[in-house]
């Protein structure tokens, strides 16, 4: 009995750590299609045999124990596959060799709407007739604090890094631009996040009604010359209204240094 009962606890082990959890963790990688790499050539090389997977996880937890983990922490900070997920983002812990050809565990982000369709959002750098680039006036939760910030936002179904690009700058400026132009992509932070991240610039025509999401908290579209930017780039900050009120706002949105200096070097602004 209690050799059945070993038995039984093995295949629920297997089943839970190396069944349907790692199909659907293996299933993300194959439609990322992203190298695994090889840690002989310097590079974070990921694992994907079962088996090394299952050795590896053992050895990361015994470091978290040395480090005074509890068991059940170690155990869960080292399970590989996807620890996390909800309708906008999904977080995965690899089984790595680092470049030594030593043994650990790396976790890192994505967004969903990548796995399939490769960006899951974009930016957009606004030029007026005028010469002026509009920034939009943002309360941000993650840094609970007011940016000045380029208009962007995530890709609908079935669209184009285009048609986003055009449909981001309506909704959140009212703006309306007749073609945009690629500046290139933006890897925000390559130690955590996997996305990339295209860039345009957008020479605006018209003007409408701006429609921005419920969940965007957008006080105002604001224009300034290219000198303003730069200048509130090296003070960090730039002074706006906001109901009458004079603030420093931080300028410090890295869309927007990449997109300033993209679009100087070729000679679109």
């Amino acid at each position: 009995m209690i050799k059945k009962i070993l038995i039984l606890s093995l295949l629920c082990f297997q089943c839970i750590y190396a069944g349907e959890p790692l199909e659907e963790y293996f299933s993300y990688l194959n439609q990322l299609g992203q190298p695994n790499g090889n840690y002989r050539e310097g590079e974070i090389e990921i694992v994907t045999d079962p088996a090394e997977i299952s050795k590896i996880q053992k050895i990361q937890e015994a470091r978290l124990l040395k480090k005074g983990f509890s068991q059940e922490q170690a155990s869960e900070f080292s399970r590989i596959g996807i620890v996390n997920e909800d309708q906008y983002l999904i977080w995965l812990r690899d089984a790595v060799y680092f470049p030594q050809g030593i043994p650990g565990t790396y976790d890192r982000v994505i967004w969903r709407n990548e796995v399939k369709d490769k960006f899951p959002g974009v930016a957009v750098l606004p030029v007026l007739p005028s010469g002026q680039i509009v920034l939009i006036l943002n309360y941000r939760h993650a840094t609970r604090s007011w940016e000045l910030e380029l208009p962007r936002g995530g890709k609908e179904s079935q669209e184009t890094p285009q048609e986003s690009a055009l449909r981001e700058l309506k909704e959140e400026t009212g703006l309306v631009a007749s073609s945009v132009t690629f500046l290139g992509e933006m890897a925000v932070d390559t130690g955590i996040l996997s996305s990339m991240i295209p860039v345009y610039i957008a020479k605006v025509s018209t003007q409408e009604e701006s429609n921005p999401e419920y969940s965007e908290a957008i006080a105002a579209a604001i224009s300034f010359s290219k000198e303003e930017l730069k200048e509130g780039l090296v003070k960090g900050f730039l002074q706006v209204s906001i109901e009458g009120i004079k603030k420093e706002i931080p300028l410090r949105d890295p869309f927007l240094t990449f997109a300033l200096l993209q679009a100087e070097c070729r000679n679109l602004l």
